[in-house]
């Protein structure tokens, strides 16, 4: 490395994590500082080890250093052979032992920690080893026999066959230092004593543990302290329980008892975790954590569902052989409903399910007790609901029966204890590198009572000094699912009968509610209503369910969403009993599931009968919607309660009808597009006064198109309405593009039969015209990218011919012919023979380019589809009109289209959003404060989006720069750690990225110099208060023991500027990886920054703008104490809030900011200290952190400058994918979209650079106006518009069709089709009227392309029926 190795206090964090590593430079970087971190250690360790072995008397100077195992190895042999017994008399030790009993039983203040100070000061100056051997009262000394004397070098040695008399009087000692020091650690914060364990910090912790380490073996100090634990959780969980707010009582109590716990304790969890891992091993870790915390919860929890299992018992108890009715009605309209199915539920309702359904188990009957035998004689009745009145009847004639209030108690139970098992699984799996995020729950059997627990294997009860040992463990035991085993048959029946009577509930009111006139069905907005309950969140937001937000139907069926709750809310406690003897409850669980979802089924198939008989259309997309959401749950539930092979194969997970409900969605979709086609050519399409196309009379006097073509489009717009209400986004787009094909097609194949008189050649171009606008105002719906809106994909057809649907392309296709029939059998004759007849190699076609061309787009919309986007592809403003467009049409947030909407053209999109807002206004407008905070939220949103996308870092600068430029933020950026003065909100965003990165380094900072002042204090302590001088006149003389003086401020002096030292050493070994941990849009925005910052060229020379604020944040945090204290969560004394505020001196001496009144002489010697030690080190790390601000931004700048260009699917997927996996993603792109939903007239406006804006259009972006999602449809004014323009019959009569370019690209079109089409002219019918030239040309055109002209025209109209339209 750069510096020498004779620097040994000196090391490096190498666990110190980087956030996000961005680019090939911070790769290398990170694995350059990794290995010099590596090499560093090294050197540290082998300069220690020199030390030690100096120290020892044994150097080794001249050979290899020792590899790890031979170091390990000879301090073995140096420890063994250090060991050797002196004449230390026996009456020497006693007056030794009993000075010190003496001492310990005085009333002197700090005596305890005085006297072990002293006993480790005498064994590490002296060499003495204090027995540390097991208590006689432990039973722990046939587990770990092993004595602690590894932690020292051994000089002298007491002997281990002492007298009796010496063992006892300093077991005395080691007794009185014992209870000390586990007083310490038990003690509690007497003002919240339920809401924290400890009162020490974690270090002091270490410290009481090691020090008992020293007077007793690992395994019963550990078994000491994991009674103290165990008893801190009992608290702990008994304060929360008795604390309830709310009053409640029963399993409610438990229920709200345990939420309030669980955050504490999984606190408590937390911090011992970062106790213990610097003590022992993982898997003893593991058990410790088995012992004093989970089978302590499990125990507890198992004494209090007895005792509440036993007042359930009183209060719900009915009697054995009077069973409340069931409500036969109720089973009989489940099981009715039901049948509807067909012979596929008969497996469901067969007598063993039945028999189960009505078997009532109580909380006393044995397991072989027949369910006769319990409930009387066979005619006794039907099943016991779960939620029957409590009656006052002889305790020998009572039974137990849960209600559902104390079932859903139970599962709000069972959530947060899961909730609880997830989250101890992450920790402890994070700090002990042993994977605990398995699924399969682990559960040890029945948990004994704790009474059991404290006998002997003689019956006789252990004596309140004994501990259990903490064994090591290979997997956390969760073993709380065994408290509810006494319930498991009182869950099971009492889930499937609170689930029955929920589906017979919903069921019989949707029954009554259809029965009374009401039709429609009554829906329920998921996200509303439907959610899942605040407790249950966990389970629904898991890596289990895996539908995105335009795969999930927007409403549902009020009375299937009242059903789903209720499974929804009952599924943790079937997650819960998945395994082992609590498996019924799963069962149950499943059964009922899979009889109310085919009754749903059942439900849901007979109201889509009534579709259209009886009822409205539209009920049938909220019966599309309903089927998919509950597939979709059911397949959730699947994938929940799926288990081991043993559990798999005791859970009757077949028994959901997750195919099922498939089929019937698909079903229902085809019914729904089949009827809509239906309608079409029955009804809607079927007008005898628009067809009559040989009436010599015109249609409205050629003023209008037809009234059929009309109502179809307006059918449609309807039709879209309530599919965009309603289904899945992509669905829904899906079955409005199957229908408009399937109708399209009936309207291609009228028009190309079509053989109109002349009188009524206008209302067949009209209407071909109004048909192309309509599908053009459609397409923007189907559609889901521009390429699909503009090109035909070629393998698309190839896709159809096997059986696949691209509606887009085939509506197409349609399209084209509907634009061939226009051109070829409306046309102005005598361009049709000119183009046709007269030279055509002079008038042939252009060339056609290779991929193929949309023309009826270009034809019908010139001006946005020219022919070079036709051509080419959308580019530059069309192209940002189009996304615009089809973002709005969309029937939700399209993330795909949206994020390649706000990449294109460099972010043109959020750019002209925030340029036309009063934040980039010169004067700035009188606004709301409403306005104002939701322009920051909007500029905060877009900040939070554009900075994690690594793949285009100057994204978010591009975005940002005309805001900053405008309002003069670039200077806030150099004054970035100054949190006095009020910033705008971008800064603070920018401000909470760097804090992110200092934060790091500021809690390894805060831990070295805690764990300094752990190692030195006790020390100091030590000096302040020794101990008397009648024990150290009793100290043996052979042990050759000197009194320490107290250290003079000198030495202080140099430790403090050695921590400091080693503190600077780190910040700046690690500031390279801080820089890199900074995401690229950060840190090209301030590369773009400096340059705007030329007033302070001098100071940003050395360091740059990046590094000036990090380290500027650094030398704020470390000013800071409550910061410090905040993300350290340690407390901080005077002392180390000195050392750290040296520090930020000693920071700003280095980049030169200047300091406030006179340097400290310190600053100056640790900055002489650290270049002695490493010159010119801290400019080579400044330099080689400044390089990952330039190198890496103009590293990747070359890379996305293709990929701004050119944003393929495959790029546009990545990115948004890296934007879902940060939190809050998806809200960040919902929110953009509101607000341009909201702003879409403006955005156009300004997108397209049109000039003649409207005097009540928008000037400014209004970022507080919501879009109203019902305001969709106005069946009022969609009568008479396409879109939002207002549809002008005469204008569609009068278009102005570009004859002679339109013609030339059909002059080489099929010779079928174009004698077809030729043979529908008015003119070549026998009694057109027509003047002697056009007679002629009618003549030629005959000639060539008919073969026999007296028959061609019956044959050929057969022909035209099919020719097109295929």
């Amino acid at each position: 490395m750069e510096w020498p190795g004779d620097f040994p206090e000196d090391h490096a964090f190498v666990e110190l994590l980087v956030p996000g590593v961005s680019s090939a430079s911070d790769f290398e970087q990170l694995l350059k500082d990794t290995e010099e971190k590596l090499n560093l250690n090294a050197n540290s360790i082998e300069q220690q080890l020199k030390e030690l072995q100096a120290k020892m008397g044994d150097s080794r100077t001249g050979e290899r250093p020792l590899s790890p195992t031979e170091c390990l190895q000879w301090l073995n042999l140096r420890a063994h052979n250090s060991l050797r017994p002196v004449s230390t008399g026996h009456q020497e030790l006693m007056d030794f032992f009993k000075a010190l009993q003496q001492y310990l039983r005085s009333d002197e203040e700090g005596k305890e920690e005085a006297a072990l100070q002293f006993l480790l000061n005498l064994s590490s100056q002296c060499g003495v080893c204090f027995p540390c051997a097991p208590s006689t009262f432990s039973t722990s000394s046939s587990v770990h026999p092993q004595l602690n004397t590894s932690l020292i070098n051994l000089v002298h040695t007491v002997r281990d066959d002492a007298s009796l008399e010496n063992q006892e009087a300093w077991d005395d000692v080691r007794v009185q230092l014992r209870r000390h020091l586990l007083d310490r650690l038990s003690s509690r914060s007497p003002e919240h004593p339920h809401k924290h364990i400890f009162t020490l910090s974690i270090a002091e912790r270490v410290h009481c543990l090691q020090q008992l380490f020293f007077l007793y073996p690992e395994s019963e100090v550990l078994s000491h302290y994991q009674g103290l634990r165990s008893q801190s959780v009992m608290v702990l969980l008994l304060s929360a329980l008795t604390s309830s707010p709310g009053g409640e009582t029963g399993f409610d109590r438990l229920a709200v008892g345990f939420r309030s716990a669980v955050p504490a304790l999984t606190q408590a969890l937390t911090e011992e975790l970062h106790v213990l891992s610097r003590l022992a091993e993982p898997h003893t870790i593991l058990g410790f954590i088995n012992a004093a915390y989970l089978s302590t919860v499990a125990q507890e929890l198992a004494s209090l569902m007895e005792r509440e299992c036993e007042t359930a018992l009183r209060d719900n108890t009915t009697l054995g052989r009077k069973i409340k009715k069931y409500s036969a009605r109720s089973r009989a309209t489940v099981e009715e409903a039901a049948r509807i199915i067909g012979h596929a539920s008969v497996g469901l309702f067969d007598h063993v399910t039945r028999r189960r359904l009505h078997t009532y188990v109580p909380l006393n009957k044995p397991s072989n007790v027949a369910p006769e035998a319990e409930h009387g004689s066979k005619g006794s009745g039907g099943p016991v609901l779960c939620n029957d009145a409590p009656m006052e009847l002889p305790m020998k004639n009572r039974s137990f029966s849960l209600t559902s209030h104390q079932l859903r108690a139970l599962t709000q139970l069972a959530c947060t204890l899961l909730g609880f098992e997830r989250t101890v699984k992450e920790q402890v799996t994070n700090m002990t590198f042993i994977d605990c995020t398995g699924e399969t729950p682990c559960v040890k059997g029945i948990l004994k009572k704790r009474e059991d627990s404290d006998m002997t294997t003689d019956g006789r009860k252990c004596t309140a000094e004994t501990f259990p040992h903490t064994p090591e463990a290979q997997v956390l035991e969760f073993e709380w699912r065994s408290a509810f085993r006494g319930l498991v048959p009182h869950m099971a029946h009492c889930v499937k009968v609170v689930l029955d009577d929920v589906c017979a509930k919903s069921l019989q009111q949707e029954d009554a509610l259809f029965s009374s006139g009401h039709t429609s069905i009554t829906l329920s907005r998921i996200g509303g209503d439907t959610t899942l309950a605040e407790s249950n969140t966990p389970l629904r937001e898991d890596s289990f369910y895996t539908y995105s937000e335009r795969e999930t139907p927007k409403v549902i069926a009020k009375f299937c969403g009242a059903i789903v709750i209720e499974l929804d809310a009952l599924l943790p406690l079937a997650v819960a009993c998945r395994d082992g003897s609590l498996l019924e409850v799963c069962s149950s669980f499943v059964e009922a599931c899979g009889r109310t979802a085919f009754a749903m089924l059942g439900r849901l198939q007979e109201r889509a009968l009534e579709v259209p008989s009886s009822a409205p259309l539209k009920n049938l997309p909220a019966l599309i919607a309903t089927c998919i959401y509950v597939h979709q749950r059911l397949e959730h539930y699947h994938a929940r309660l799926k288990g081991s092979h043993t559990t798999a194969a005791k859970v009757p997970l077949t028994l959901l009808p997750i195919q099922k409900y498939h089929d019937t969605a698909e079903a229902l979709k085809e019914q729904l597009t089949s009827y809509c086609s239906q309608v079409c050519s029955t009804c809607i399409l079927q007008d005898a006064e628009s067809h009559h196309w040989a009436d010599p009379k015109p249609f409205y006097e050629g003023e209008r198109c037809s009234f059929s073509v009309q109502m179809w489009f307006y059918f449609l717009c309807g039709l879209r309405s309530d599919l965009w209400a309603v289904l899945p986004a992509e669905l829904a787009k899906k079955v409005l593009g199957q229908v408009l094909a399937e109708t399209l097609q009936l309207l291609v194949q009228r028009y190309a039969r079509a053989r109109p008189s002349y009188k009524r050649l206008l209302q067949i171009r009209c209407d071909i015209t109004a048909v192309l606008l309509y599908v053009e105002q459609l397409m923007w719906s189907v559609c889901e990218s521009p390429e699909a809106l503009v090109h035909s994909k070629p393998f698309s057809a190839i896709a159809i011919i096997a059986g696949g649907a691209d509606w887009p392309y085939i509506i197409h296709s349609l399209c084209e012919q509907l634009l061939t029939v226009l051109v070829i059998v409306t046309a102005p004759l005598s361009l049709l023979y000119r183009i046709f007849m007269i030279d055509p190699a002079k008038t042939s076609a252009p060339d056609q380019p290779d991929s193929p061309v949309v023309h009826w787009l270009n034809a019908i919309n010139p001006d946005l589809f020219t022919e070079q986007v036709i051509r080419d592809g959308l580019m530059g403003q069309a192209a940002s009109a189009c996304q615009l467009r089809l973002l709005t049409s969309d029937p939700g947030c399209n993330p795909r289209l949206l994020l390649q909407m706000l990449l294109y053209r460099d972010c043109h999109l959020p750019r002209t959003l925030l340029e036309n807002s009063y934040l980039c206004q010169e004067s700035r407008l009188e606004t709301s404060t409403e306005h104002y905070k939701a322009a920051d939220d909007f500029v905060v949103t877009l900040f939070n989006l554009f900075s994690c996308l690594n793949n285009v870092p100057k994204a978010l600068t591009q975005v940002l720069e005309p805001y900053l430029e405008q309002a003069q933020i670039w200077e806030h950026l150099y004054t970035l750690a100054d949190t006095t003065r009020a910033v705008p909100v971008v800064i603070s965003c920018v401000r909470g990225i760097v804090n992110k990165s200092t934060n790091s380094l500021l809690v390894h900072l805060v831990s070295m110099v805690t764990s300094w002042q752990a190692t030195e204090e006790p020390i100091e302590a030590l000096f302040k208060q020794n101990v008397p001088e009648s024990i150290l006149a009793k100290v043996p003389k052979e042990w050759n023991y000197t009194a320490q003086e107290a250290r003079g401020k000198e030495t202080l002096t140099k430790t403090v500027i050695s921590i400091t030292i080693q503190a600077l050493s780190f910040i700046f070994t690690n500031l390279p990886m801080a820089v890199a941990s900074i995401p690229l849009p950060i840190r090209f925005l301030f590369q773009v920054a400096e340059k705007h910052l030329s007033q302070h060229a001098r100071q940003l020379r050395s360091v740059g703008l990046l590094l000036w604020a990090l380290l500027g944040c650094l030398i704020q945090g470390l000013e800071d104490p409550h910061t410090l204290e905040q993300i350290s969560g340690v407390e901080l004394d005077r002392g180390a809030k000195d050392t750290l505020s040296l520090l930020a001196e000693c920071l700003q001496a280095v980049i030169g900011i200047q300091q406030k009144g006179v340097p400290k002489p310190t600053v100056h010697k640790v900055l002489q200290a650290l270049e002695e030690k490493r010159p010119k080190w801290t400019n080579m790390q400044l330099q080689k952190a400044r390089k990952l601000c330039s190198d890496s931004m103009f590293e990747r700048g070359r890379e996305s400058g293709v990929a701004v260009a050119e944003l393929t699917e495959q790029k546009i997927g990545l990115m948004l994918l890296e934007v879902c996996h940060k939190a809050g993603g998806n809200d960040y792109l919902r929110q953009i979209y509101n607000i341009i939903q909201a702003n879409e007239e403006l955005l156009m406006f300004k997108l397209t650079g049109s000039t003649n804006s409207s005097g009540d259009s928008p000037h400014l972006v209004n970022f507080d106006r919501q879009v109203d999602p019902d305001a969709g449809f106005n069946p009022l004014q969609q009568f008479d518009h396409i879109g939002k323009k207002k549809l002008d019959q005469s204008a569609m009569v009068d278009w102005a069709w570009d004859w002679p370019r339109l013609l030339p690209a059909y002059e080489g079109m099929s010779q079928v089709t174009s004698k077809t089409l030729l043979a529908n002219r008015w003119e070549m019918q026998e009694v057109a009227e027509l003047e002697e030239e056009e007679k002629s040309m009618v003549e030629e055109l005959q000639n060539a392309y008919f073969v026999c002209c007296c028959s061609s025209g019956l044959q050929d109209s057969h022909e035209a029926a099919e020719t097109p339209a295929e």
